[in-house]
């Protein structure tokens, strides 16, 4: 969407109604919009749970406070 209309346009719904809008698009193809605001750190992703990934950042915190 940001392609074709640009970052800014006069018909986007102004924030936060504007991830309303997209709904459709993404209940029709949950994989293909589910990464809309990873931007270039969608690489740095990891395929984690919940918890897996709560566990890794508390224990990275816990690290630094040693």
């Amino acid at each position: 969407m940001m392609r074709e209309l640009g970052a800014i346009h006069p018909v986007a719904p102004a924030f936060p109604t504007s991830g309303g809008a997209l709904m459709p698009l993404k209940a029709k193809d949950e994989a293909g919009f589910s990464n809309l605001w990873s931007g270039q750190a969608l690489r740095l992703g990891k395929d984690l749970s919940t918890y897996a990934l709560t566990r890794e950042l508390a224990e990275q915190a816990l690290a630094k406070l040693r």
